[in-house]
């Protein structure tokens, strides 16, 4: 894929991020991605943000084992969308509040709950 090409999809795709509720949304596929059809009882994603992006950390836990490998065989995509979501919430943080933020933790649960 062409640079230009590649840049207007990620542009897309952080062009669909116009609410908080939308970044949230994004934040929990990109844990669902993660998962990737194992089991799991938590999944959890840490963002550290820094000024022009953003890093993400993810695990999930089943019983008594954590997972931090694997995922993502599906849709590549979505690791992208999550950390554009991530910096839309470190923005409208500082819009809203006068406040930046420079890590946030993101946690869903299997019945839908984050």
């Amino acid at each position: 894929m062409e640079k230009s090409c590649l840049s207007a999809l990620l542009s897309e795709n952080f062009m669909k991020i116009n609410s908080v509720e939308d970044a949230y949304g994004l934040l929990a596929q990109y844990l669902v991605g993660f998962i990737d059809g194992r089991q799991w009882d938590r999944a959890v994603c840490n963002m550290r943000i820094l000024n022009s992006m953003a890093r993400g950390m993810h695990w999930l836990e089943y019983g008594d084992i954590v997972d931090e490998l694997g995922g993502f065989s599906n849709d590549r995509i979505i690791i992208w969308d999550g950390l554009d979501a991530a910096l839309f919430l470190r923005d409208d943080l500082l819009a809203t509040t006068g406040e930046r933020i420079w890590g946030l933790t993101f946690t869903l649960y299997p019945n839908g709950k984050y």
